[in-house]
């Protein structure tokens, strides 16, 4: 019997979480719903969740039914580093040339917020700085990606712990 490839599984499923993650960063951004914290954690999450129990259930299926909780947990981790590697290239693609002034709202934003909670204006300046500063250096591309795995491992515990199914030992 062949060896079922989690490598080939996570290409799969982390290129269309990527394609999704894509379409779903492009309606979000059109229509604002960027804003809501809310809205971009409850679908990041679902999301997330749905592809790694899709992927996790592919391999089962190749496998006899069979998924061991370590190969779940790279499975997992290896399908969101492709699908962020896609999703985060396309947002700093997307904020960069696609819609700049998308910076400029966010910096708005957070002014806005900053404000409500009452911090003085030289912290308040000194955190746009700092974002500005850390939107054109390009490492947002870095903490995004690095972002999608963190979350993407904290996930695939829970998923691999829910999916996990070892050969049965025999005494």
């Amino acid at each position: 019997m062949e060896k079922v490839s989690t490598a080939r599984i996570a290409l799969k499923w982390g290129l269309i979480y990527g394609i999704v993650g894509i379409i779903v960063n492009t309606i979000s951004l059109n229509t604002g719903l960027w804003k809501s914290l809310a809205f971009g954690f409850l679908i990041g999450l679902g999301l997330v969740f749905g592809i790694l129990y899709l992927a996790m259930k592919d391999f089962k299926d190749l496998n006899n039914g069979l998924l061991s909780f370590k190969e779940g947990l790279g499975l997992g981790t290896l399908t969101m580093f492709t699908g962020g590697l896609l999703s985060v290239a396309y947002d700093n693609f997307y904020r960069k040339f696609i819609d700049p002034t998308l910076l400029d709202q966010t910096i708005e934003m957070v002014t806005e917020k900053y404000e409500s909670m009452g911090l003085p204006d030289d912290k308040i300046e000194e955190a746009v700085t700092k974002m500005q500063e850390s939107a054109n250096s390009g490492l947002n591309f870095l903490w995004g990606v690095l972002g999608v795995v963190v979350i993407g491992f904290i996930c695939s515990l829970i998923m691999a712990a829910i999916m996990k199914k070892e050969k049965p030992v025999f005494s």
